[in-house]
């Protein structure tokens, strides 16, 4: 009788019990998606490190910092970017584009008057002009995985750099393309992960910040740093090429030179 007490008490030292394996991934994860409230981000310190030899923006400040709440209209635009549009980093445009989809409905005009407030960089140049969706929006809110189109109004010529802070302050850089003549431009921004996203760009002169808020997916861990594109995106192959050197690094790049007197891509 001791000896099979002896081997119980060692049997039952060796079991473990262990709690069964989650298989909803926000158990594992902390969840990111969010409500309407939206997550604190007055502590976020933004990046400026860039890449490609771009030029070093100026930190933004938070939305918080700058009073700026989350939009309660969910931007939708019904048709998201055609098949060439989403080959192409910046599509040349028109300032008449750039207002059709602003809302006819005075309540609905004089309501997203708050959305317009013109946040630019104190300490430098900034003549060129970034809207959301329309102009003269810059703060809009939209679903996970929607897309948006964002109209620029350039004062100059030249490359354009442009910016993008994630919530958690990481800066993405892209390199957009050479414009030749000032006006309008048309690019897409794709809504990758929840919270607030700060968009800049820069062609000899900077632009105004513009926030977009993404609204998340309760209950499911999303990546808040997804892996960005390559910088510069690769471009496609067009039948009239223009030659981009890349500074810093010497790497050559091809895009396709428009006609200006053509509503088509640079």
């Amino acid at each position: 009788m001791a000896i099979m007490m002896l081997i119980c008490t060692n049997v039952s030292a060796q079991l473990t019990t262990y709690p069964p394996t989650p298989t909803n991934p926000s158990q594992i994860f902390p969840t990111q998606g969010t409500s309407s409230a939206g997550p604190a981000q007055v502590n976020v310190t933004y990046s400026t490190t860039t890449s490609g030899g771009a030029p070093i923006p100026i930190a933004p400040t938070g939305p918080e910092l700058q009073g700026i709440g989350i939009p309660s209209d969910i931007t939708t635009v019904e048709q998201g970017p055609t098949a060439q549009e989403s080959t192409q980093m910046l599509m040349r445009s028109t300032q008449d584009a750039a207002i059709a989809l602003a809302p006819t409905d005075p309540t609905a005009s004089a309501t997203n008057q708050v959305y317009q407030k013109m946040v630019i960089p104190t300490t430098v140049l900034a003549p060129n002009r970034l809207y959301i969706s329309y102009s003269p929006r810059t703060i809009a809110s939209c679903n996970l995985y929607a897309n948006l189109p964002l109209w620029m109004s350039v004062s100059g010529t030249g490359a354009i750099w442009f910016y993008e802070w994630y919530p958690s302050g990481y800066l993405d850089t892209q390199y957009a393309g050479s414009v030749y003549y000032p006006g309008w431009y048309k690019r897409w921004f794709f809504a990758d992960t929840p919270g607030w996203h700060i968009l800049q760009y820069y062609c000899g002169g900077w632009s105004n910040y513009a926030y977009i808020y993404v609204q998340g997916y309760d209950g499911y861990w999303i990546n808040p740093n997804p892996s960005p594109g390559p910088s510069p995106y690769p471009y496609p192959y067009w039948d009239s090429q223009i030659t981009y050197i890349q500074p810093g690094t010497g790497n050559t790049y091809y895009s396709y030179q428009w006609d200006p007197t053509e509503p088509s891509s640079i």
